[in-house]
């Protein structure tokens, strides 16, 4: 029988899929997000509005970031739907027009290497269907196998139900899967789904939680060193 070399690591589990983020961890919109903000609750209503304030809001579910702005700055008469429609059009009107996206340091070469090998990715994010699709079309074709948006469920993060939804449309088990977020309410929603998260900080700090790790960019991620960091978050659970 032949010695087996125990010095030698045993190689990193696969993960089935990696689901991904959008505002701040594939591109870096999180600003024209808090610009809109500024803009409209100073600009259109007349409120102050701080950078506090729109940092609690990042990765949020915009029907509950609309209730939090309208109580915060006391304008309970006006409809969520109505802040989030405004916030909307003017963060779909900037990424229609911009020549290029602001991508994420290392993401667009993080999901060229994983599309390379194989490796399912579902677009998961709190924005509306009629901001995906205009990133999606950026996008080489079959960069994502499924998208999600914001629009699409009925609880969105940090709920579990948008990366469970998902996991559903990609037939694989969520505790399978990495998760890529950059914020903490997009951390929750991953983890309550049963995912690994792989967590890119950016506007707001992400804290350490169980089947969670995080790095400081996706520049130089690749497919093996995912793969590494799924087998270390979820054997350290």
């Amino acid at each position: 029988m032949n010695d087996v070399d125990l010095s030698v690591p045993a190689p990193a589990a696969r993960p089935q899929a990696v689901l991904w983020d959008f505002d701040g961890t594939l591109a870096d919109t999180e600003p024209l997000w808090i610009a809109a903000e500024f803009e409209v609750i100073e600009g259109t209503l007349g409120k102050s509005w701080s950078m506090a304030h729109a940092e609690q809001l990042v990765g949020s579910d915009l029907i509950d970031s609309a209730s939090y702005i309208l109580a915060t700055i006391g304008r309970s008469d006006l409809p969520p739907i109505w802040m989030v429609e405004q916030l909307l059009g003017r963060v779909v009107a900037q990424l229609k027009t911009a020549d290029d996206l602001p991508w994420r340091p290392g993401a667009l070469e993080l999901l060229a290497a994983l599309r390379a090998d194989g490796m399912p990715c579902a677009l998961v994010s709190a924005s509306y269907r009629v901001l995906l699709d205009a990133v999606l079309e950026r996008l080489p074709e079959g960069s994502f196998a499924v998208s999600v948006g914001g629009d699409e469920v009925t609880q969105g993060k940090p709920h579990p139900e948008p990366y469970e939804r998902a996991c559903a449309l990609l037939g694989v088990d969520a505790r399978s899967c990495v998760v890529l977020e950059d914020s903490a309410t997009g951390a929750r929603s991953g983890n309550a789904a049963g995912a690994v998260v792989v967590g890119i900080p950016h506007v707001v700090a992400i804290p350490p939680a169980p089947r969670r790790v995080t790095v400081p960019s996706l520049d130089g991620l690749d497919p093996d060193r995912l793969a590494t960091l799924f087998t270390q978050a979820g054997s350290a659970a």
